[in-house]
């Protein structure tokens, strides 16, 4: 098992951890999609190298149900939440590519 890849990937469940997508997202407001790209990259890598696993399989499930929700609060206008370099590109690219290429690895 690739170890330091694994930790990569879920280190971004502590979103204290800077240079992470969580981070950027959940702490500067940031959507940064080469984060993003990396992580699924790294986590496609994994599954294939490793077969599945419970615990990354749980973590990007977490991960789809938090950007979900970063976008539901920043378009809720009593939610202080604000994605910084929102854009409804950055928006359609989650919807139709990464939460899809996410929910792939996880079936």
């Amino acid at each position: 098992m690739n170890i330091a890849l694994k930790e990569e990937i879920l280190k971004n469940r502590n979103d204290l951890i800077e240079g992470t997508f969580c981070f950027s997202l959940f702490e500067e407001r940031f959507f940064y999609p080469s984060l993003l790209d990396d992580l699924i990259d790294n986590s496609i890598l994994f599954i294939k190298e490793n077969g599945s696993d419970a615990e990354v399989k749980d973590f990007l499930s977490w991960l789809v149900n938090c950007v979900d929700q970063c976008f539901l609060s920043h378009k809720d206008e009593g939610d202080l939440y604000t994605i910084k370099n929102y854009s409804s590109e950055i928006e359609k690219n989650w919807m139709n590519v990464w939460k899809q290429k996410i929910n792939e690895i996880n079936n």
